[in-house]
């Protein structure tokens, strides 16, 4: 299956049960609740507490059901799975935010670290990492986009007060370490071992079966369609709030949030299971 295949039976992959769009998308909603109680100068550290433990087992729940989407494509199903069996879907969500951490938050922090030891300022460390983990509620797609290109960026300016690091830091977990977690996330799925996301050697002979080429063209090619999904419902919902007002630029994000993000998500990750073991 080539790349323009893959891109089409993705996208139409998730309208095969809107009800089950909505239901990703209300997780999600509730994921990012946390979030909107900051916007609000909500500042009671209980009420806060309570918000992010919700935002916390959401997330674990969407990042579950992603990774179900996964391992029923790798199974050679073409439908959205149900949503049950939710002790599953936790444990699941978890292995995946687990394995997020490990490829994509620890990579650069270990790096800054490291360079902190040798000139100092440990304290601005630990003052720029609190925008990444501001964001933990979110499962993991949502924390890519929204988090983790953010917190990096404020640990850079925070403790280095520098531009050109960040862009190559940037590369190198988009260009690297991204692809190679997204092909470990598929690994997992499909040996159904949570080492198996680990085990580097057998998921570079993975990609190189793939072919280097195929993976960077899908990569590009999924990524960008990605992301121009979530730039649609930014715009449309940016120009609700220049035309109509505020509170309705609220309504009409929720609503995106309802269908875009988990449409988007969906997508993605069947596009990530076709790129591993194409039907």
């Amino acid at each position: 299956m080539n790349v323009t295949e893959i891109v089409k039976d993705s996208l139409k992959y998730p309208v095969s049960d809107w009800k089950k769009i909505i239901t990703l998308g209300i997780l999600i909603v509730i994921g990012g609740l946390s979030s909107l109680l900051n916007l609000l100068d909500i500042t009671n550290n209980a009420i806060l507490l309570i918000f992010v433990i919700i935002g916390l087992f959401s997330g674990f729940l969407v990042n579950g059901y992603l990774f179900k989407i996964v391992k029923t494509s790798l199974d050679g199903e073409n439908r959205l799975p149900k949503f049950n069996a939710w002790k599953s879907l936790l444990l699941d969500g978890f292995k995946v935010f687990v394995t997020f951490i490990v490829y994509l938050i620890l990579p650069p922090l270990i790096i800054f670290f490291l360079i902190l030891i040798s000139f100092g300022g440990l304290s601005d460390f630990v003052l720029g990492i609190s925008s990444l983990i501001g964001s933990l509620g979110m499962n993991s797609l949502n924390f890519l986009v929204t988090g983790i290109l953010p917190g990096i960026e404020n640990l850079f300016i925070v403790t280095f007060n520098v531009g050109n690091q960040l862009v190559i830091v940037l590369l190198f977990e988009f260009l690297i370490v991204l692809p190679l977690f997204l092909i470990a996330i598929a690994n997992m799925a499909y040996e159904r071992e949570f080492e198996a996301a680990f085990r580097l050697r057998e998921i570079v002979e993975i990609i190189g079966d793939i072919g280097w080429a195929n993976l960077i063209k899908w990569y590009i090619t999924t990524g960008v369609i990605f992301l121009l999904i979530f730039g649609i419902g930014t715009l449309i919902s940016y120009l609700f709030s220049v035309s109509i007002g505020s509170y309705l630029f609220y309504i009409i994000s929720l609503l995106l949030a309802l269908v875009l993000l988990p449409y988007a998500q969906m997508y993605y990750v069947k596009a990530v299971a076709l790129i591993y073991k194409p039907e």
